[in-house]
């Protein structure tokens, strides 16, 4: 039985990330399975003018805009006005089965609402650690971390299904916001393996001027604070200390950027330091196969997409021993973990940069692992999920049961 999902998120096209990849790539895989994906998002106004091309795998039948408030302390990022009098008449006409939301916040609230009006279950993906990100927001961050742990308990609480994309955030979200009992599984995001198969080396090394041999370290994701991207910098640093024609390409952006260019010709390395902007998924593939090494240093991803989308391409690791990429990557086989320490990390590049051998080990257990992570396997157990749910008798029990849901309303949003 086809299944129909509302997807509710605080960021989309155009705007670039992680959850934005995840959406997608569900939806894709999800409508090829025969089931019906909408989305509801918010409007960027920054857009080109007329109709945006129609994708090769589109990942919704039809996307729903809602206004949104451009925020002044991250570049890029529009916040939604979640405020419709047609939006649960329009789930009603469009017969949605299941509400996905990716955000507990502002489309979140919405979501939330809606479920509970409509009697129908209320999924939440649980992509990021949101305590980490206080300081986009001004005031005591102290404080504001605790009220956002408080706050994402409650709505986890609230919600028929919460997935995590990995088991130790599975653990986090149960321990943290005591939801043991409640229902968790752990669906990772899954990748479109085959595409990122062939690539051409020459492509990225034409495009910023980097010769045929020289040792390229890649990094790929938002250039946020959150993201770490000056200890890359820092471990650069030391790494040229021992080879001296490094290279380490950065391709995204964000708010932080102006501030890591500035960083790098501080450090006496911008020439060695390239800055691509964003580029499009096949561009992104083609400059994974470009480079020898991926290079993350983020200790608040949850499953790391990024990561995994590179392993795909046959790059090894080398990480900062966290969560998200703990979980992507097994230290010692499909690349190297270690602790947040510069030299530590540069010890690591130049091991696997010095051994063309172990690297190409690696390379091959890096496709290996990403290839039992695809995202038609993860789609089917994220349908498997839907359909649990929607088991006659399941959901209404505990709908009769909460009476009400237990999250704040922003002002101006009724209920």
């Amino acid at each position: 039985m086809p299944v129909k999902i509302a997807v509710f998120t605080d960021s989309y096209q155009p705007y670039v990330s992680g959850v934005v990849r995840s959406i997608d790539t569900f939806g894709a895989e999800l409508l090829e399975l025969g089931h019906e994906v909408y989305i509801f998002g918010p409007r960027y106004y920054h857009q080109a003018s007329g109709p945006a091309a129609r994708p090769e795998r589109p990942p919704a039948l039809r996307v729903f805009r809602f206004w949104s408030i451009p925020l002044p302390t991250y570049r890029g990022f529009t916040v939604p006005v979640p405020i419709s009098m047609q939006a649960e008449a329009l789930l009603a006409e469009l017969g949605i089965d299941i509400i996905h939301t990716h955000t507990p916040f502002m489309m979140g609230v919405m979501a939330a609402v809606l479920a509970r009006r409509r009697r129908i279950p209320l999924v939440f993906t649980h992509h990021t650690m949101y305590h980490e990100y206080v300081h986009y927001v001004p005031g005591v961050r102290t404080v504001l971390r605790q009220l956002i742990l408080r706050y994402v308990g409650t709505y986890c609480k609230r919600c028929d299904l919460v997935i995590a994309p990995t088991p130790q955030i599975g653990d986090f979200i149960v321990e943290t916001y005591g939801l043991e009992g409640k229902p968790v599984q752990v669906i990772p995001t899954g990748i479109p393996v085959d595409d990122y198969r062939q690539g051409d080396r020459r492509w990225l090394r034409e495009q910023l001027n980097i010769g045929p041999d020289a040792p390229v370290l890649i990094f790929v994701g938002r250039l946020a604070r959150e993201k770490n991207v000056g200890f890359l910098l820092e471990a650069l640093q030391h790494v040229r200390a021992t080879m001296d024609n490094v290279h380490l390409v950065l391709v995204g952006d964000g708010p932080d950027r102006p501030r890591l260019e500035r960083l790098a010709r501080e450090m006496g390395i911008g020439q060695w330091v390239h800055f691509t902007g964003t580029y499009s998924r096949e561009q992104v593939v083609q400059a994974l196969h470009g480079a020898d090494l991926f290079v993350i240093a983020s200790t608040t991803e949850t499953q790391g997409l990024a990561t995994l989308e590179a392993m795909a391409a046959g790059l090894p690791v080398v990480g900062v021993d966290a969560p998200g990429t703990h979980d992507m990557v097994q230290n010692g086989v499909q690349g190297l973990l270690r602790r947040e320490d510069p030299t530590e990390f540069a010890q690591a590049v130049l091991s696997l940069l010095e051994d063309p051998a172990k690297r190409q080990l690696f390379a091959a257990r890096a496709r290996q692992r990403a290839e039992s992570l695809s995202s038609r396997e993860m789609a089917l157990r994220l349908v498997g999920a839907y359909q649990e749910l929607l088991t006659p008798g399941l959901h209404d029990t505990k709908a009769r049961r909460d009476s009400k849901i237990a999250v704040e309303l922003p002002k101006g949003v009724s209920r």
